[in-house]
């Protein structure tokens, strides 16, 4: 067989037909999962093509294609043996572009834009030789439809007639690449507004230039020796998939052949800075957000994000890492420069990776452990980059500084949450926290807390005492944080109350959440007698009641579970059950005579004392570092 990297000009612009076999399965791909992903991609290049900038070819996977004997005269045909999912799209892509063009009035790039998807018809015997891309059969109806429509409006139109055709994926990538593609050509008009025509001609420039030279297929073309079948099968179904690890590995050894190492030194670099990747933990499949991913791939994502100092997509990896290596010219960090062989890149990745193995396992580091545990509870991995860089320049020489760092995160993270903040720019973030402390040439605390500070807005700030005492006191936790992350608050101030005269054990497993005043309360704690005569006042408190029984001040951790009966039962017969089945420091409060009663009042009372507590643990780190605390 015979492999090589094509352009999309190369590949679709001479009379060919790559028809997709019976056999294979019909077109499937949808927008989450592929079109978005490719969209996506396609759209940072022409955003760099219309700025300007660097554009350098990219990847959109790989094709196998075996050459059809065709009679004298016919045009060339190949069966698409791998590969018919990405070709179909980028057809359905192209035909966007194709009809953008003719909406605006450029005879020239439809003409261009069609050469890519349909063979001129003087080349042709049959009909169905017209197009570039042949579908497998039942695909081809939509395909037929959406090709033949020239516009969004006109298939809305033939899909009147042919309504069970909306269910089709054909045309759904079409409708999916047209919008986008229609957003993207006029970027700055209103709706109902004209677009720039010169604005539209240049961005029509932008788009058939990266469409024809910048998106990149590997083409395998089968010798008429190769056994199809097989190779489809190894690639589909028998082949071990490659993880990008996989790919970084295979690189950088080849660099390192080619630097002229020796063999013996090659192995060296290997039993000494990659074996360990191979096996367990690094293969393990770990959860992250909804997916599951092997933890060396998890790793090699955060790896990136900070030597390049941005953020990276998981899909990325191997081209990114390859770039990181290769492009001489991109910035790097001056805590941490960019090696300059590929041992250097070996050494590199496996300092890190045994930082990474660090918070896996921190034995030996209570802070870290602990800092660990509660970032689980703010559900977000997008501090690790800058983790990584702090351990790596900190430890193990500087610990106390490396722990006070822990704790400036922490109570950013923590507060935050509490509060009720939005965690969806952490990436950018830290990302910027890593830009910021390497460009002073030192980590510290003091650092951290003043750059994180300073930021404004509910997506950056780091909450005042004043918002998160307020959080803390009044909002309905129990209702707004989910169960593992108001867990992890109430676990943080059973810690904190630990006294001489309590004895410090380590928490419980199976400890769950116990409302105090229970959330089925009608039956054994009545309202007061004088609201009940006002059935508005009574409706009041009623609502009022349903809201701070979730509060902080009515929350506590048991060690069983409670019979339902007594969990709902009257103060007096559930407090001895409750001081029984919590003997927690949470609950040494509800032994004293303030707790004889509990009610609103008593509520809003250990509320605020629990959010003084809080606001110990998790201090505003930015006073201790301003320049009145010095």
């Amino acid at each position: 067989m015979e492999a090589n990297a094509r352009h999309l000009e190369r590949i679709f612009d001479h009379t060919v037909q790559y028809q997709i076999p019976l056999f294979q399965r019909p077109y499937v791909w949808e927008e989450e999962k592929n079109w978005k992903p490719l969209w996506e991609d396609i759209r940072r290049l022409l955003d760099l093509q219309v700025e300007g900038g660097s554009v350098h070819p990219h990847f959109l996977g790989a094709v196998v294609l075996e050459q059809v004997r065709t009679a004298a005269g016919s045009i060339e045909t190949r069966q698409v043996i791998d590969g018919q999912q990405r070709f179909t799209t980028i057809q359905l892509f192209l035909a966007g572009c194709r009809d953008h063009a003719k909406r605006l009035g450029s005879e020239k790039f439809q003409d261009r834009f069609g050469d890519l998807i349909a063979n001129h018809k003087n080349k042709i015997d049959h009909e169905d030789e017209t197009y570039k891309v042949w579908p497998t059969n039942s695909d081809r109806p939509a395909y037929r439809l959406v090709q033949a429509s020239g516009s969004l409006a006109e298939l809305e139109q033939k899909l009147k007639s042919k309504p069970e055709m909306r269910a089709s994926k054909i045309v759904g990538a079409y409708q999916y690449f047209y919008a986008q593609l229609a957003d993207w050509l006029a970027p700055d008009a209103e709706e109902g507004e004209a677009t720039d025509e010169a604005s539209s001609q240049d961005r029509l420039e932008a788009l058939w230039c990266v469409a024809k030279g910048c998106l990149q297929v590997v083409v395998i073309d089968l010798d008429k020796d190769d056994e199809t079948q097989v190779i489809f099968e190894t690639m589909n179904a028998l082949g071990e998939p490659l993880l990008p690890a996989d790919l970084i590995k295979n690189y950088l050894f080849r660099r390192a052949s080619a630097e002229k190492l020796s063999e013996e030194d090659v192995e060296k670099l290997y039993d000494e800075h990659w074996a360990g990747f191979e096996a367990e933990p690094w293969r393990a499949e770990v959860k992250q957000g909804r997916n599951f991913r092997p933890l060396v791939d998890i790793f090699v994502n955060h790896f990136l994000s900070l030597v390049t100092m941005d953020e990276v997509r998981s899909t990325h990896l191997f081209s990114e890492f390859r770039r990181y290596v290769e492009d001489a010219n991109r910035p790097t960090l001056n805590l941490l420069a960019r090696p300059n062989s590929a041992a250097g890149h070996l050494e590199q990745l496996d300092r890190y990776a045994q930082i990474y193995l660090q918070f896996a396992q921190p034995k030996g580091h209570p802070r870290l452990a602990t800092f660990l545990a509660r970032l689980t509870a703010v559900d977000t991995t997008t501090v690790y980059p800058f983790l990584m860089f702090a351990y790596g320049h900190l430890m193990p020489d500087d610990q106390v500084e490396f722990d006070a760092v822990l704790e400036v995160l922490e109570s950013f993270l923590m507060r935050r949450m509490v509060c009720g903040l939005t965690a969806k720019n952490y990436n950018r973030l830290f990302i910027d926290l890593v830009k910021a402390v390497d460009k002073s040439k030192a980590i510290s605390a003091a650092q951290v807390a003043t750059w994180l500070s300073k930021n404004s807005g509910d997506s950056m700030r780091f909450p005042s005492d004043e918002d998160f005492e307020t959080a803390a006191v009044t909002r309905p936790l129990y209702n707004t944080l989910r169960q593992y992350k108001l867990r992890s608050v109430l676990e943080a101030l059973e810690a904190y109350l630990q006294t001489s005269k309590s004895e410090a054990v380590p928490l419980p497993a199976g400890l769950t959440i116990e409302h105090v005043m229970p959330q089925e309360w009608k039956e054994h704690w009545p309202l007061s007698a004088e609201v009940m005569t006002d059935p508005g006042k009574a409706q009041e408190a009623a609502s009022r009641r349903d809201v701070i029984l979730n509060t902080l001040g009515n929350l506590t951790l048991v060690t069983g579970s409670l019979n339902p009966a007594l969990s709902n039962a009257a103060w007096q017969d559930k407090r001895p059950e409750l001081l029984k089945y919590s003997r927690l420091n949470l609950s040494r409060y509800f032994h004293d005579k303030e707790a004889d009663v509990w009610n609103e009042q008593a509520i809003a009372k250990r509320s605020s004392e629990l959010a003084m507590a809080l606001l110990a643990i998790w201090p505003d780190v930015a006073k201790r570092f301003s320049p009145e605390a010095a």
